[in-house]
């Protein structure tokens, strides 16, 4: 999970419209709507925020998976 801190640089790094998508998102989530009912697509956000490690190495490392 990050921490408040890593969300907050990941914000401040989006452009205008970006976090006006994110704001529209988070309001709708705060209203208890589903994404079918507020038709917001998070693949708009895909690269906007940046992991200390492969998302898949975690996962496999959470998993005691071996590569």
């Amino acid at each position: 999970m990050n921490t408040p801190a890593e969300i907050e640089s990941a914000a401040d790094a989006l452009t205008q419209e970006e976090k006006q998508k994110l704001i529209s998102f988070l309001v709708s989530r705060l209203k208890g709507e589903t994404p079918a009912e507020h038709e917001t697509a998070l693949t708009a956000f895909s690269g906007t925020i940046y992991l200390s490690q492969d998302p898949l190495a975690w996962q496999r490392r959470v998993r005691g998976e071996r590569e």
